[in-house]
């Protein structure tokens, strides 16, 4: 018997749509659809996953769960996809699994061996959401360092800084945050670089079907979207209160 899981990433400005189909045997095979426009996605999320269901010949009440790239990323975008996979949760009755986005990022380099996988996403104004994974399989990553919300200024240093502490060997670099401010990260040359630059559907269906089968779905309303930032700005009133700059940026020579 089939095993069968929707997944939706709209954290960027791409929409993506992918059905996993995994036989009995192991094998797994996937039908995708992406279009681009941001401010489309709520708009174009639904149609694309019916399209993806008819072209793969499976009906509704055959996914087995859906899961959703949970962000960091685009408030909106977020927001799209979490509350997609809950409505089709809660009107299927099928559990729900979020996904980080970076990690759809990392899971999409090839043969990294057990060389770090920095993610570095532009998240505009100058800041960028940063995590590290290590593989532990084609389908599971470990974790080094959790998304969070970092100042481009000093951040090389202070990332390869903490790579020596953990012990490990030379880093890949992905995501589009490198094209975004390339003076950050000009210390990266070429063999540490990846052409990988977005979180895909068919990424988060991959580590979603290693999710599943580890028993890590969840019941719709216990998803969530990841917002590493919490608000874009601060109210004039905290402004005038003294407060610049964005809430939670941590500056990389403040960190631990």
């Amino acid at each position: 018997m089939s095993l069968h899981i929707l997944s939706l990433e709209t954290s960027s400005a791409w929409c993506g749509v992918a059905l996993l189909r995994a036989g009995d045997a192991g094998a797994v095979d996937l039908v995708v659809r992406e279009h681009h426009g941001v401010q489309e996605h709520s708009a174009r999320l639904l149609p694309m996953v019916q399209e993806v269901l008819d072209e793969a010949g499976v009906g509704r009440m055959q996914v087995d769960a859906i899961a959703f790239g949970q962000g960091p990323g685009g408030f909106t975008g977020l927001r799209v996809a979490c509350g997609v996979a809950q409505g089709l949760g809660f009107a299927l009755g099928r559990p729900v699994i979020p996904v980080v986005s970076h990690a759809a990022v990392a899971q999409q380099v090839r043969d990294p061996g057990q060389r770090p996988l920095v993610v570095a996403m532009d998240a505009r104004m100058q800041e960028i959401y940063l995590a590290v994974y290590r593989r532990e399989s084609p389908d599971r990553l470990a974790c080094l360092i959790e998304p969070q919300l970092m100042a481009g200024e000093g951040l090389e240093a202070w990332l390869r800084g903490r790579l020596a502490d953990l012990g490990a060997q030379a880093p890949w670099l992905s995501g589009d945050a490198a094209a975004a401010y390339p003076e950050v990260f000009a210390g990266f040359g070429p063999d540490e670089r990846t052409d990988v630059a977005r979180p895909t559907a068919a990424a988060v269906a991959r580590l979603a079907h290693g999710a599943y089968l580890r028993g890590e779905a969840v019941a719709p309303e216990l998803a969530a979207p990841l917002y590493v930032r919490d608000k874009v700005a601060f109210t004039t009133a905290e402004r005038q209160a003294g407060a610049g700059g964005n809430p939670r940026v941590a500056t990389p020579g403040a960190q631990s």
